[in-house]
């Protein structure tokens, strides 16, 4: 496992560095704050691909399948690298954010839950596009992505148009904070178990030639 993790990290090289420099740079600027927080984001959804991009033209799985290296962990690699790419991009983004709050007097533990509430949303976002991705590709992988990406926008901005800001999100400040949380933490851990066995299944198929 730690071997597959380690060529996660080797295939985006020094890229990442420059990367996390840009994304820095923006976090630090207070007009831009919003936008370097959204571009780490936006990378700890498309790097996964990325790699996954590499290893199909290296043909990487074809060689896996002589290894006895199992599926599970296998696909299981990739998730754990998905949720480390997010986690890294939380933790540089509230660093800069507890950086400016700390000199503004911010509140930082709603900041904190705002941070956690996107890594969950990240990381759902990727639980529903890698199981694609085994199946069908980077390529495609990367279209439903955009789609998954964009029907989210269009259901907040769509439903914030059609009955306000204060009817799509004003239930989120009504309800009790605990059974919230309990219930996006149950849909989470529900949604990325499913797409780790489901992506697993495709794998398999693969690694069998039935999607050849």
């Amino acid at each position: 496992m730690a071997a597959l993790m380690r060529k996660e990290f080797y295939l985006i090289g020094k890229q990442i560095w420059s990367l996390i420099a840009v994304a820095l740079l923006l976090s630090f600027i207070p007009q831009l704050e919003s936008l370097g927080s959204s571009y780490l984001m936006v990378l700890a959804i498309t790097l996964p691909m990325t790699t996954m991009a590499y290893d199909e033209r290296c043909h990487w799985d074809t060689y896996l399948a002589m290894t006895p290296c199992r599926p599970e962990k296998i696909v299981c690699s990739k998730y754990l690298f998905a949720a480390g790419l997010t986690v890294a991009a939380m933790g540089i983004g509230l660093l800069t954010s507890f950086i400016q709050a700390a000199s503004a007097h911010s509140i930082l533990i709603e900041m904190l839950a705002e941070k956690i509430g996107v890594l969950m949303t990240v990381v759902t976002v990727n639980a529903i596009t890698l199981p694609t991705v085994f199946r069908f590709g980077a390529e495609k992988g990367r279209l439903t992505m955009m789609a998954v990406m964009l029907a989210i926008f269009a259901v907040i901005v769509g439903g914030a148009k059609l009955i306000g800001e204060e009817g799509m999100f004003g239930w989120i400040d009504a309800a009790p904070p605990v059974p919230l949380w309990i219930a996006g933490i149950a849909v989470f851990a529900a949604v990325n178990i499913a797409s780790f066995f489901l992506s697993v299944r495709l794998y398999r198929k693969r690694q069998a030639g039935a999607y050849d």
